[in-house]
Formats: structure tokens, sequence, C-alpha cells
């Protein structure tokens, strides 16, 4: 491979590299806008110019290819920063003056080179600005609104939806200084990726509907987490503020989601506050219900459990919300207790496709985690009760406990004739985070923390295990469902007690063999594969 030198740091790279990239793997910073690794390059912007030994004129970085050996490249050398300077002189000629009220703000690259790269007075007279009247806060489509105002033409929007969603909603429209963006006659931006133009616009020109004036962006705390919305398993980020999910952004792994991430999932974590939260534990008793403590609640379903019945089962009936962690220790408790009556049940949705660059993913489960659950013990032993025979059949009238892991899990949850059917259980155990119908028929419901609150893993469609962390602590008498299901295995393993996730997640991989050869500590931000991924079954299907 060539080398090249940037700024006096040598790296080595694959022949054909372009110079944006290149600088990167040795911290250097090329400031650029129409750039985008994954869009066809077009040398628009002029941001990106460098010094290169031997080239009589600067060159733009991201259509220079890492060629030959011994190219040596300069940044910030006098003509470089003067060339940056009137690039940003001309792309402010016309901008408005509206950072304050910019929903953009704080993330902004035009205000982030304007203070680096620009200069403190403008040239232009002001009253020769060229606008764009009528041109603001249009709908191009059902989630993204254009302000023509703000728009730089770097065309990222335009080439997205021509290479990426291959789409072609968007186009340009005129000429010169007054080219604008727009959508094709009769044709919206309602691609099934069309929020993504938001991700890529570097400037306030293309707004979310979601998330427009909801949120001041330097409020918000991040943390890399998972998407839920169906198992392809998109890395994204949780923004929030004061534990309240503000939106998700796409995180860049090129082995699921690539930098994308569709419409559905960025709606995902508005269940959260559609439905009614489930806030302490609850007893119920006749008609009433009544709070009770948490010690009281894991002695009542221990004692249950010990109670073996010779007229009765115990079932237990997982989710593909689990995490693989937390699904490992609902099957170890069934195991614990003598049961083959566990399953997962999980809805079927329609297909999300997600590209990346070896072709795309595509997901049809409507939850992230149903290939782990399976792997992590979740399906029924000889002769066990599945899944549809507790919510289509009459199981649940078989069950002396019958104990539901996420009282959210689906379609169902909220079916009264399922409920009813779930309910027919002598006694019926309901965990979750949402306050459901399921939840209010259960004799005890317990509160566990949402995906946004708990650690553990997934394992996506392609099989490909990947990790998540809590963006923030639950409410106060909410716990997380591993210490919960960790505390009620104690009562039957003394040994497993005050176990966390990375001792439940080591033991699964001494005991389950997808997972052997793996570690907590170990698994890679971009996730990792598992030996295999089990299909979907008419049992774990809605």
């Amino acid at each position: 491979m060539p080398t090249v030198t940037i700024d006096d740091r040598i790296v080595e790279v694959p022949a054909g590299t372009n110079l944006i990239d290149a600088g990167q793997r040795v911290g250097v910073q090329i400031p650029h806008y129409c750039y985008h690794p994954r869009l066809s390059v077009v040398g628009q912007c002029r941001m990106c110019m460098v010094e290169i030994e031997g080239m009589p004129k600067l060159q733009a970085a991201c259509s220079t290819q890492v060629v030959k050996d011994g190219m040596v490249v300069r940044t910030r050398t006098a003509a470089v920063v003067e060339a940056q300077r009137a690039v940003m002189e001309f792309l402010l000629i016309n901008h408005p003056l509206d950072c304050p009220i910019c929903d953009q703000a704080g993330e902004c690259e035009l205000q982030d080179y304007s203070f680096k790269h620009g200069q403190a007075f403008s040239r232009f007279r002001y009253e020769e600005k060229r606008t764009y009247p009528e041109k603001e806060r249009i709908p191009l489509g059902p989630h993204v609104l254009l302000n023509m105002n703000r728009c730089i033409h770097c065309t990222r929007c335009v080439r997205f939806t021509e290479e990426v969603s291959g789409t072609g909603e968007l186009g340009f429209f005129q000429r010169g200084a007054h080219k604008e963006i727009g959508v094709f006659p009769g044709k919206p931006l309602d691609n099934p990726l069309s929020t993504c133009v938001v991700d890529l616009c570097p400037v306030g020109a293309l707004t979310s509907t979601r998330f427009r004036f909801a949120e001041r962006v330097w409020y918000l705390d991040k943390r890399p987490s998972l998407c839920t919305g169906c198992d392809v398993g998109c890395n994204v980020t949780i923004e929030h503020r004061r534990g309240r999910v503000r939106r998700y952004k796409p995180r860049v792994n090129p082995e699921v989601n690539d930098h994308w991430m569709c419409d559905h999932g960025r709606t995902t974590p508005e269940r959260y506050t559609e439905l009614p939260r489930l806030a302490a534990p609850r007893a119920r008793r006749g008609d009433e219900t009544r709070p009770v403590g948490w010690r009281e609640a894991i002695d009542a379903v221990t004692q249950r459990l010990r109670a073996r019945s010779s007229d009765g089962t115990f079932a237990f009936l997982g989710s593909g919300f689990l995490s693989t962690e937390e699904a490992y220790l609902l099957s170890t408790l069934a195991e614990a207790v003598g049961s083959p009556h566990r399953a997962v049940w999980v809805d079927s949705g329609p297909p999300r496709r997600i590209p990346n660059p070896a072709g795309w993913l595509e997901g049809r489960d409507a939850a992230p985690n149903r290939r782990g659950a399976e792997l992590a013990g979740l399906v029924p032993g000889p002769g066990g009760i599945d899944a549809s025979e507790l919510l289509v059949g009459a199981g649940a009238g078989r069950c002396s406990v019958l104990f539901v892991a996420d009282s959210d899990f689906g379609r169902a949850a909220h079916d009264a004739k399922v409920v009813e059917r779930l309910r027919a259980a002598q006694f019926l155990v309901v965990m979750g985070w949402a306050d459901t119908p399921l939840a209010r028929a259960a004799d005890l419901a317990l509160p566990v923390a949402t995906h946004a609150e708990r650690d553990g893993t997934f394992v996506n469609v392609a099989g490909r295990l990947q990790r998540f962390g809590a963006a923030f602590p639950p409410p106060t008498q909410v716990r997380d469902a591993l210490s919960v299901l960790v505390e009620l295995l104690a009562r039957f393993r003394p040994e497993v007690a005050g176990w966390s996730v990375g001792e439940v997640f080591a033991e699964m991989a001494r005991r389950r063999p997808a997972f052997s050869g793996h570690a907590w500590a170990r698994i890679p931000a971009t996730g990792s594969s598992l030996a295999s991924a089990p299909e979907p079954t008419a049992a774990a299907q809605g």
C-alpha cells in the first residue's frame, strides 16, 4: 500500500483512498461540505482544498486519490487558509444570519467552519443578498421540511435519493446562484429512509418534522445504543434530556446499517411516552389492586413456583424485546423449576431494508432480539407449551403460574381476547415497563426498565451479537429486568445472587453453544458474528 504524508504525519492507505479519508486516519480533519464517504464525489463545495508537493495549484482533497507512494500533502499553508476563507466568504454571502432561531444551531458545519476558517466581517452589502421568498418551512414530505434560504447547494440530499435510497425524489431547479432544491411534481420525499437527508444536510436547510424545535441540541446527553424497531439492529445514538428520549440518530456501523436508519426506527422511542408507565410493583386481590414492595413481590413469585401442583404447570413467555441475558435468565429459571414450557413471541412486521456496503439487511420481525432469545434458551422443551398455544389456544388455562416477561411484547398485549386467555392461568405474573391491559390484568405486575435504561445484547437478523448500554437510570421504584430475574433465580440457585450483566453473559457463553468464545468485555463496538441464528418458526411469529 502507498504511504502519504499529511501535515508531517505519515500514514499507509490502500491505493485509491482519497485525501479526506487518509487524513482522518492520522487525526487531520480536512474541512468539507459536499463530500460523504457513501456518496459519489462531486468536488462541488471546494472547501477541502489542499496543497500537494509537486502540483502547481491547490487540489480538492475529496477528488484526489493516493495512487503513488510518497505523496506529501499540507492542509495549513497560507494558500490553503486563504482559499478556505474565500470559500467561506462566498457561502456566507447569501446565507441568513438566523443562527439563534435555526434548528441546526449547535451541530451546524457552516457555523463551526465559520469560526475555524472564516472571517469576522463581510464585504457584501446586506441589501443585495439573494433570498427565496415563500421558500421557508416547505414540506418536502411527511418527515422533512425545507428552508431554501439556508441551503449551500452541497447536493448531498440529491445524491442520497439517487444513489442510496434509489428513489430520486429530489433535484436541482434553476441555475447559478438562484438554483434551489425541490421535489419533482407529484413525487414527495416519502421513501423509508427519507429522514437520512436531514442527517446529511450540513446546515439548517433540511429539518425533521419530528424533532424540529423540540430541544436545543447542546442540552442533550448522548449514549450509543441499538434500535428496537425491527431485527436489523441498527446502531443508534440515544439523545435524551433528563431521562426523556428526544431522538434516535444513526451511529456508523458498516456491518449493519452503515450511516443510515429508517424513518420507522426513529419513531420507536415515542412508545415510551405514548403508553402509561408501570411505576411500582402491584398485586391483585379480587377486583382490587394494591402497591407492594419488591421483597413481597419476589417472595410471592417464589412461593408460587415452589408450590409444585400436580394439576398445573409453570409456563414462561418471553419477548423479542428482552435482552439476550434476560432471556437466558428466564430460560434458566424455567429449568430450575423443571418446566419445559418456555417460548418467545414476536409480531411479524413489514420488511425494513437498510443499505450497507455489502448490500443491505432486511428485517421482518417487529422486535430486535427474537434470535438472541431463542439462542439463549427460550424455546419449548419436550412436550412444552409454545407461544401460540398460550396466546391463540387454551394453553394458559393449564398453567398454575404463567410468567410473562414483557408487558408490551406485541399487539397481543393490548388485545382484550388474548388478555382474557392469558388471564385463565391460576396466577399471572407480568413483568414490563408499560402499564398495558395485560399488566392491569395480572395478579402481580413487576415494573422494569425500558431499553434505554438497561444494559444487554441483541442478536440481529444476520446473527450479529451487539451490545447496548443504559442512557439514563430508571425511575425510583423501577428495576432492570436482569436484576429482578437474578434475584428470583437466586432463590433456587443461590450462587447467582448479585450477578452483573457481564457475569450472566459469561455463564450463558459457557452453557449455550452459539455464544461460546464470546466475552462481554470483548464485544466490539460494531458487534461480532455468532455461529448460527435460527430462522423464524410458526410458533414464534405473530
